[in-house]
């Protein structure tokens, strides 16, 4: 005879099991495919701080006076994550204090209220900075990651020393068709864009795809990619971006984005800014820049643009040894 009590218990018991199996089947999907339990790679290792309820997964390396951000792009997804950037951290983290966590609801950081939007994930950075007690910074941020990185040197302009803008359509001021610059690449737009085939496959074809030089795509960042998509947090991510919650974000990040070119248009945009382009990259043409540059520049002398040749949307990764050099001379400045 049972017990209400263990009627209770059953769909919770079923459910824990459940979540068990898979962790054991996306752990051992990750060991054959040469991905670390905890997503890391390049060398870096990654560590994990619980932000207002969220775990986050960061990388950190280096002791410098100044730190330095990196805010990855791309949207909510399990495959988007600070792995992006494990290129140049080393290089960087010579001088610098390199931080570079995984948004809200990217890569393996939860999102345990479920409500994706951009705004949202700059509130989790903001969360971030105090619980690493960080109050002076640099900030790099590239494709969606510049939208993050902009609002911050604009909402806490005191806080931001320089800021790097790479790549990056979400912010600019549009320029031609993007939709059919991607479609033309094979890739879609917007939050909730999926392709067929697994989800290295995937990851592989919207990587190289954007990339004018592909080595960088190597396979264990790939494997990696497929092992947090594949985690409680990122599935849940993917399964949302499947819906309603799609639409939220685009709604919520392009708002944002047009009442950010206004405030630079008002010239609040005053941090020293540097944007860095790579001229092959054919969803974020050098057009769309050179029009970001134009808006910032009018009202904000200290503003940079370099194009950089044979690059795509991630020379950052195709050629990190320069991109180094390049935004560490530029940053030692300010």
């Amino acid at each position: 005879m049972t017990t209400s009590l263990e009627h209770s218990l059953r769909p919770r018991v079923a459910a824990i099991a459940a979540a068990a199996i898979l962790a054991a089947l996306s752990a051992q999907h990750a060991a054959a495919q040469g991905a670390a339990p905890n997503g890391s790679v390049g060398g870096q290792r990654a560590q994990f701080i619980t932000i207002d309820g969220a775990k986050t997964r960061y990388y950190e390396a280096g002791k410098g006076r100044d730190a330095v951000l990196l805010i990855h792009g791309a949207r909510p997804g399990g495959t988007s994550s600070a792995n992006t950037w494990t290129p140049i951290i080393a290089g960087l983290a010579q001088r610098y204090r390199v931080l570079a966590p995984d948004r809200l609801g990217h890569g393996m950081s939860e999102n345990p209220k479920g409500i994706y939007t951009a705004t949202a994930e700059m509130e989790h950075l903001y969360a971030f900075l105090r619980a690493r007690k960080v109050t002076r910074l640099h900030v790099i941020g590239q494709s969606t990651g510049a939208w993050h990185a902009a609002r911050l040197a604009m909402e806490k302009p005191e806080m931001v020393r320089s800021l790097i803008i790479i790549d990056s359509a979400t912010l600019s001021p549009p320029v031609g068709n993007l939709a059919e610059r991607r479609a033309a690449i094979g890739l879609g737009q917007g939050a909730g864009a999926q392709r067929k085939g697994t989800i290295e496959e995937g990851f592989r074809f919207n990587m190289e795809a954007l990339s004018h030089n592909k080595e960088h795509v190597t396979e264990e960042f790939v494997a990696a990619a497929g092992f947090m998509a594949r985690q409680p947090a990122g599935m849940r991510t993917d399964e949302a971006m499947r819906g309603e919650e799609a639409k939220r974000y685009e709604n919520d990040i392009q708002a944002g984005a047009k009442q950010m070119r206004e405030w630079m248009a008002q010239g609040r945009l005053q941090t020293p800014t540097l944007i860095y382009w790579g001229r092959n990259d054919p969803s974020a043409i050098v057009e769309v820049g050179m029009k970001l540059f134009e808006m910032i520049a009018e009202k904000n002398k200290r503003t940079q643009m370099l194009i950089a040749n044979d690059r795509g949307h991630f020379h950052y990764r195709e050629h990190p040894a320069e991109f180094v050099r390049t935004v560490a001379g530029f940053m030692g400045q300010y």
